[in-house]
């Protein structure tokens, strides 16, 4: 099942939702028309929502490797 992680609105892009790697090259960030397209669930509305600000907080790789 391809799957879909939360929804948010990015610059250049618009409102969107973040997707898992099922998506192939469309990944990691769909917009609302192709993710209805292809089927993703849950359904776009469902998705929780992320505030932008959250979507692009840099996060290391590894957490708590030093």
């Amino acid at each position: 099942m391809r799957k879909g992680l939360f929804r948010t609105t990015l610059p250049g892009l618009g409102e969107c939702a973040r997707v898992d790697m099922s998506a192939g090259d469309a990944a990691p960030y769909l917009e609302r028309d192709m993710y209805v397209l292809l089927g993703f669930k849950p359904g776009f509305e469902q998705l929780p929502e992320l505030p932008q600000d959250c979507a692009q907080a840099p996060r290391p790789l590894w957490p708590g490797w030093r």
